[in-house]
């Protein structure tokens, strides 16, 4: 029994070796230059939002200081802000009901679209729960009825 452990363990070392052994693929190689081209702008960007006293998008897309590639983009508030510690405002109301959609509402500070979802999570999660009971109630006087 020792000896067919012993063997597996072989055979698994050595195929985790083959592995690691890989050649280089295309994957891995990249033009640093080009990076930093594309990063440029960016860098522009970021240097222009710093010396414009941090003014939102919409404002410096309207005096035309956005570049571009970037004047195209759709940035919204909720696009913006990340959800109430990294869970989605749905599952706060789903599974904590009322207290998680007055979490998502003091967390994300008012987001209007995180304490919907929020909410509908609730609501969901309540309805759930009432079509569960109505079951349930129904399969015990089911029971009942029958006499067993």
């Amino acid at each position: 029994m020792e000896k067919g452990i012993l063997l597996v363990a072989a055979i698994m070392i050595l195929f985790s070796c083959k592995v690691l052994r890989a050649n280089q693929a295309d994957d891995f190689k990249f033009d640093e230059q080009q990076i930093r081209d594309e990063f440029m702008e960016l860098n522009r960007l970021e240097q222009t939002v710093i010396d414009k006293s941090f003014m939102t998008f919409d404002e410096m897309l309207s005096q035309n200081l956005i570049p571009a590639q970037f004047s195209n983009l759709n940035v919204t508030h909720s696009m913006m802000m990340d959800p109430a510690l990294g869970i989605p405002g749905f599952w706060w109301g789903c599974i904590f009901g009322p207290i998680g959609i007055i979490a998502v509402y003091i967390i994300s500070e008012k987001d209007e679209v995180e304490t919907k979802q929020a909410l509908t999570g609730c609501i969901v999660s309540g309805g759930v729960e009432i079509i569960l009971m109505v079951a349930y109630y129904v399969w015990v006087f089911s029971y009942l009825e029958s006499g067993i």
